[in-house]
């Protein structure tokens, strides 16, 4: 059965202001609320089906709901807990996510393949106080698997208790399995009881969204800039959408500057969107969120790359207009084999393989040196070497993979 989700949003934060109407649930935290990352978080470990249990809905938490549900994220409100009970099917496993708790994706994902009871646990000490004890050796961390079965049979007793407290007392009784988390504070959950807590939040949250991997632009380069920029973009509550649309704005504009004979400003827009791209990207990632219709804007954008870079080649002449058509069509064809080869292996290609903005990337320095009908040139060399590497790593491992797999994968995307 799908997984589901129970998230608590009733208590008052300590010292709250206005900003945040006074709930822990909606304090801010990269210009969003507790309770949005809250809800990403169940869906990114898999949760289907989102209860959130709250007693008032201010203006803040209502603001916070309809934007989950303008992303795709569909969410229940439950005012008691009888009502959230009667949302469960009894054998529905449920992640528990406490009032105010902001944790690792990673714990949340390692818990929710814990069979249910099992409760995250933290040491008893000093630090600790904010969390909620369990016994003297540990505090509960925040988080927990209950099933649907124990929903009910708790709302059912509840009476005036407390159902945050019920249902760890309950699933402490029933002997939960306790997942011990990292001991060190910084991989702890954060518990936001006031604003404070969540100091230095913002930061951990920017540095798990980097992602080393992809191409040699994207790790190497546009890591410089995108970190400091998503941040500074999400404590302004901007969304990742207008950004990557932005993206394909910058290398439209560079098409026809570089069809106006402005080439040179017009590759530097080209170049500039891949670093805007990035950004969008990374601003995504820190939201936990996919960036609405981004497969189809990246598609544009590298789409605009490629009819840059053949307006780049047009006054050249015709043999330069062919050598561009060409390093575009080796690049088209790498992706495509990039795509065969990930349906047959685990195996992404070496960092430097040819993509739309590695393309650009790459010809930049020639053409400082060497001028356009150098970096056209070098532009079809790189194509060439990246096609030629990629093919012969598809065909290993299409002798490899059993046929019909290799069969399936001989299909790609023809994006650059």
């Amino acid at each position: 059965m799908a997984l589901a989700a129970l998230i608590i949003a009733i208590e008052t934060a300590t010292g709250a202001g206005a900003a945040g109407d006074g709930l822990r649930a909606t304090l801010p935290l990269l210009g969003r609320t507790v309770v949005e990352h809250q809800a990403r978080q169940a869906v990114g470990a898999g949760a289907t089906h989102l209860v959130l249990l709250v007693e008032r809905m201010p203006s803040a938490l209502t603001a916070a709901l309809d934007r989950l549900r303008r992303d795709g994220v569909s969410i229940e409100v439950a005012r008691t807990i009888g009502d959230a009970a009667d949302r469960f099917h009894p054998d529905e496993r449920l992640l528990l996510i406490a009032d105010g708790c902001v944790a690792d994706q990673v714990m949340l994902d390692m818990l929710a393949m814990q069979p249910a009871p099992a409760l995250m646990t933290v040491p008893d000490q000093p630090d600790t106080v904010e969390y909620e004890r369990i016994d003297a050796q540990c505090r509960w961390a925040g988080l927990g698997v209950l099933d649907g079965a124990a929903v009910r049979s708790t709302a059912a007793m509840l009476g005036d208790w407390d159902a945050q407290s019920t249902l760890l007392r309950r699933a402490v009784q029933a002997g939960a399995r306790r997942v011990a988390c990292a001991p060190a504070a910084d991989g702890r959950p954060r518990i936001a009881i006031r604003h404070q807590a969540l100091d230095g939040l913002d930061r951990q949250l920017l540095r798990g969204s980097r992602v080393p991997a992809g191409r040699w632009p994207r790790r190497w380069l546009f890591a410089l800039v995108d970190g400091p920029v998503a941040g500074w973009l999400a404590r302004k509550a901007v969304d990742p959408w207008p950004v990557a649309i932005a993206s394909v704005g910058l290398a439209g504009v560079g098409v026809l500057l570089a069809l106006a004979g402005w080439v040179g400003t017009g590759f530097g827009f080209g170049l500039s969107s891949g670093p805007v791209a990035a950004v969008a990207a990374r601003l995504a990632r820190v939201r936990l969120a996919d960036i609405r219709h981004g497969a189809m804007i990246e598609r544009a954008r590298a789409g605009a790359l490629a009819l840059g870079l053949l307006a780049l080649a047009w006054p050249l002449g015709g043999v330069w207009l062919l050598a561009g058509a060409g390093a575009v069509a080796c690049v088209m064809a790498t992706r495509s084999a990039l795509h065969g080869l990930a349906a047959l292996s685990d195996d992404a290609g070496p960092p430097w393989i040819a993509e739309a903005d590695g393309l650009a990337w790459g010809m930049m320095p020639v053409a400082l040196v060497a001028g356009w009908t150098g970096a056209v040139a070098a532009g079809l060399l790189y194509g060439l070497a990246s096609f030629v590497r990629m093919q012969a790593m598809f065909v290993a491992a299409a002798r490899q993979a059993p046929r019909g797999a290799a069969r399936d994968a001989d299909h790609g995307d023809p994006a650059v």
